[in-house]
């Protein structure tokens, strides 16, 4: 049964109660499930080869101080003054491996949360696990654009909004 109210009180807006009982409320709830359960299924990405690629690059660039802190640091260092420090790259990359790779978010901008492994055993940080803000480039391919943490992971599941995404999505 569905029963509207009307309430207006002097001096206030009319106000629209609306009750469901029965069958008619059991509908609107397994509707409001449907809806939710099938957007969150289609916020569930997997990484293709080549996101998979760019986020390999941008971990070995970071375990071999050439990543956005160290970059950071040595631009802060230079305009502080000091002496000009020379990179110390390694003879051999360091060999990173995904134990495994999820994602969540829109299909050109997500958040990848990954277990790594380098050279068969620990990250060099000590961070087996890292999240990452994958996105695609203008001219095509994939690109690391920042670190993320596992809020901002779990958020973009249940969020129907990325703060990164563009408001068409």
């Amino acid at each position: 049964m569905v029963r509207k109210y009307f309430i207006v009180n002097r001096g206030s807006m009319a106000e629209t109660r609306i009750e469901l009982t029965g069958w008619k409320a059991i509908v609107v709830g397994v509707l409001i499930l449907a809806v939710s359960g099938y957007r969150i299924s289609t916020r569930i990405r997997t990484v293709s080869d080549e996101g998979q690629q760019a986020l390999r690059t941008w971990l070995v660039k970071d375990y071999t101080g050439r990543g956005p802190k160290d970059l950071a640091k040595r631009v802060a260092d230079y305009r502080a003054g000091l002496p000009r420090q020379p990179l110390d790259l390694p003879a051999v990359e360091p060999n990173v491996e995904f134990v495994s790779v999820s994602a969540h978010g829109s299909r050109d901008a997500m958040v990848v949360r990954t277990e790594i492994s380098v050279d068969g055993g620990p990250p060099p940080d000590g961070q087996p696990v890292r999240y990452l803000f994958l996105t695609t480039k203008y001219e095509g391919g994939w690109m690391v654009l920042s670190e993320s943490d596992s809020f901002q992971y779990y958020e973009s599941l249940l969020n129907f909004r990325s703060r990164y995404s563009s408001s068409s999505n």
